[in-house]
């Protein structure tokens, strides 16, 4: 792709989410009305009139030391939230179990989620709450590394995961919350080394209802570099998480994450990166029935004679592509973000994972990349870091002009910038690694807020003891 080409790409994926955005802002006069969203996506802050708001965690595990979860519920606005929790489990005889809380304003409140049950393998939770505005997130506590993830604004008929790895005894659970009291009937695909399968015992697969289901490492395929799967429901609708622990084949750690509800045509990334010992990966799961050209632009990387920028990659229906930055011709060494495209409508789900080094060893984390409709000025976060360390926050700049960005700490006098972090350049089209030492801003939710639109990632510890990071992305909005 000539340069031309390039800088006409780069303005399409701009006005594609330019005219998407403009298209979700809410009535300035809107009534108020119980929360509808359309098809399935990325989670993210509710805000207009709601009457009511409800987040789906994907869960977290249950089950000996150093092992378990909670709940993390921010509330920004100047007036007490109130709502309750329901915990889920998968044990055989477990029921659901419910408490109310309340937030106070300007402030959080951490569920742990084993306090209220600690039977099964895994729990997970709905948190429903009176208004929009207050957002959560959920902690998965492991001793391999703790892992932040979202919580759905939603169930959905439909989950992928793109890049699930089981080589050298790593393992992959996916956790299954049926948060109605229909049963869900669902079956199962897998993109593997040797083509698509769908294992019988997997098809017409039940979920009670009011409980967790998890298909354990026993019914999934072993050995597989790259593992995507595929689950739609003929019966019900479900929220589905992902438990993976990396043991070898050069990858070392823990993600819980949740999957994509629904396919897209255009996935972003904020966190990329080129250096000694970083193994960067994405994996783009075509989940129609037709193959599909994806097209890769690096973002936030200077132009240069010897870096087209046109990479390709061509994906056969029900399989993945993949791509190791690595391997792309004169790509710069440093940070970078990349947008993912097709013209086929509602096919892919791409995620990222990048095995960064850590001490005397090595981190995997995963991301789901984040569809367009999402960019906007201002993403939230209800968990932040609790240690002083650098580039917590990676921003991307999706715009073609330059921008500043302010780092906000939600606190008793409302949502106040960190000092120094009041006006930070951000180029055109660029990326920014953000550090947070304040130790007002240290544990408490952050708000990032652009004169531009912007896609957040975070690189937050995985613990005070262990070395290395977990990522995830801020809650748009």
């Amino acid at each position: 792709m000539n340069r031309r080409r390039l800088v006409a790409a780069v303005v399409l994926v701009t006005g594609l989410v330019s005219m998407i955005v403009v298209g979700r802002a809410p009535s300035a006069n809107a009534v108020p009305v119980f929360t509808t969203l359309g098809k399935p996506t990325m989670p993210f802050v509710p805000t207009g009139n709601f009457i009511t708001s409800s987040w789906f965690c994907p869960g977290v595990p249950v089950g000996g030391e150093g092992v378990g979860g909670s709940v993390i519920v921010a509330n920004p606005a100047d007036a007490p939230l109130s709502g309750q929790i329901t915990v889920f489990t998968d044990a055989p005889d477990g029921a659901p179990v419910t408490q109310s809380f309340e937030v106070d304003p300007r402030d959080t409140r951490t569920i742990d989620l084993l306090e209220l049950q600690q039977a099964g393998t895994f729990v997970s939770a709905l948190v429903e709450m009176q208004g929009g505005g207050g957002f959560v997130e959920q902690r998965a506590v492991f001793p391999a590394g703790n892992a932040v993830a979202p919580c759905a604004n939603s169930t959905s008929s439909e989950w992928y995961f793109a890049d699930g790895f089981t080589l050298d005894g790593s393992t992959e659970q996916l956790v299954i919350t049926n948060p109605f009291p229909d049963e869900a009937i669902l079956n199962f695909e897998f993109a593997t080394n040797q083509g698509s399968r769908q294992p019988s015992r997997l098809q017409g697969f039940p979920v009670k209802g009011n409980s967790v289901a998890v298909i354990t490492q026993a019914s999934l395929p072993r050995d597989e570099a790259v593992l995507a799967v595929k689950i739609v429901a003929s019966r019900g609708r479900v929220v589905v998480g992902r438990a993976q622990q990396y043991l070898g084949g050069g990858r070392l750690g823990y993600t819980l994450s949740l999957g994509a509800p629904s396919l897209s045509d255009q996935y972003f990334f904020a966190d990329g990166e080129v250096g000694d010992g970083i193994i960067e990966r994405y994996s783009i799961y075509n989940g129609s029935d037709r193959e599909v050209a994806v097209q890769a632009v690096f973002l936030g990387v200077p132009l240069a004679d010897d870096f087209a920028n046109d990479t390709e990659i061509v994906v056969a229906p029900g399989q993945v592509g993949t791509l190791v930055t690595a391997d792309v011709p004169g790509l710069p060494a440093g940070r970078h973000g990349v947008v993912f495209s097709t013209l086929d409508e509602r096919a892919i789900v791409v995620e990222r994972a990048i095995t960064r080094p850590a001490g005397s060893s090595v981190v995997t984390t995963v991301v789901l990349g984040a569809p367009a409709a999402l960019a906007g000025p201002r993403w939230s976060m209800a968990v932040g870091s609790e240690l002083a360390v650098e580039n917590i926050l990676v921003v991307l700049n999706v715009d073609g002009v330059d921008a500043t960005v302010t780092v906000k700490a939600l606190g008793p006098g409302g949502e106040v910038a960190v000092p120094g972090m009041e006006s930070i350049a951000l180029p055109a089209g660029g990326v920014t690694a953000i550090g947070i030492s304040d130790r007002a801003a240290l544990g408490r939710p952050l708000v990032v807020e652009s004169t531009s639109r912007i896609y957040v990632e975070r690189l937050l510890p995985r613990d005070a003891s262990l070395r290395g990071r977990s990522g995830s992305f801020a809650l748009a909005g």
